[in-house]
């Protein structure tokens, strides 16, 4: 099913204001005015086009991380152009893709039988034929514990094919594993009123407080009925120690986010699928507001690759504690 524009547009994402990901967004409604004009005409064909380029790169990034789980070192080198370059922040250079592969081959000599994981946090497009994609790459040996760097690709377009000319690859910074008990102001119930809706969402310990669940609902104020619920879960992911989130909504919709804290706010990085397989993403920003309220933003979404309008703030209040709950 479709999903709404409007009520479910502004309250559904109001309903997990604390959770991070965008469940209902829709489509704006066709306008009556004419749009067939030859401006508007080439700017939906460049947004067309920069659209499919960013699938492309993306897929090229997830290709590299599969070939790079097989230690398949011939296939990593075919992501790079025959002049491509990495370079890491111990001064490592290597260049061409015969040494490419030659380093490949050795590393994957030694570290058989990896897990690897490659999240891409931004794709910029510096010209027609040229992006930078940077994001985080986690590998886990069998046995170990996972290692993560961040790698910053700079792509370029060759015979239809967008292949990686240089990446840089450097540690993360040293910092103290993620806890959950950080998110512990959370537990209990949230509720926030629109003219159009109620809305709640209620958040509990799981799983000897490895977990934090949360269950949302809105109704309509006309009837009282409710027009949209669901489950997330949220907890420390031991690949990428990272907290992250994972949201399931009684229509079908899923949505997973990673939370960063910058400050005294959390950045919560979210793609989702509606029910209809359209595609999701924003950035949401979550922060206390005195002892019982909370604000939420939510900014750079789209949908289905194209600019959504920013939301917020919006604000919920903190009604029951973690007792009455229980």
């Amino acid at each position: 099913m479709k999903s709404k524009w409007g009520l479910l547009t502004v309250v559904g994402m109001l309903a997990i204001a604390a959770g991070g990901w965008v469940i209902a967004q829709g489509r704006p409604l066709t306008s009556s005015e004419p749009q067939d004009t030859t401006a508007k005409a080439q700017e939906a064909a460049a947004k067309t086009e920069r659209k499919d380029d960013e699938k492309a790169i993306h897929e090229a990034s997830q290709g590299f991380a599969r070939a790079f789980e097989k230690g398949d070192a011939k296939a990593v080198g075919e992501f790079f152009t025959p002049e491509g370059e990495y370079r890491d922040d111990g001064g490592q250079e290597i260049h061409g893709r015969e040494g490419l592969e030659k380093a490949y081959a050795g590393f994957f000599a030694k570290r058989p039988e990896l897990s690897v994981e490659g999240k891409t946090d931004s794709i910029r497009f510096l010209g027609k034929d040229t992006a930078l994609e940077e994001g985080t790459f986690t590998v886990r040996a069998k046995g170990g514990r996972p290692i993560s760097s961040r790698y910053s690709s700079l792509y370029v377009r060759q015979d239809g094919r967008w292949l990686i000319g240089m990446l840089k690859e450097w540690e993360k910074d040293d910092q103290p594993r993620p806890e959950l008990k950080e998110l512990a102001w959370l537990i209990g119930t949230w509720e926030a009123d629109t003219p159009q809706a109620h809305v709640q969402t209620t958040y509990d310990w799981v799983a000897d407080k490895k977990f934090i669940r949360c269950h949302f609902s809105i109704k309509n104020k006309k009837d009282n009925a409710e027009t949209s619920a669901g489950t997330q879960v949220i907890g420390v992911d031991p690949a990428s120690d990272l907290i992250r989130s994972w949201t399931f909504d009684s229509e079908g919709g899923i949505g997973e986010a990673n939370w960063t804290k910058d400050g005294e706010r959390w950045v919560i990085e979210s793609a989702g699928t509606l029910p209809d397989g359209s595609q999701t993403t924003a950035t949401n920003f979550l922060a206390r507001a005195g002892a019982d309220g909370l604000t939420w933003r939510s900014v750079e979404r789209t949908l289905d690759g194209e600019k959504q309008p920013d939301i917020g703030p919006v604000k919920a209040q903190h009604t029951k504690s973690e007792k009455e709950t229980r």
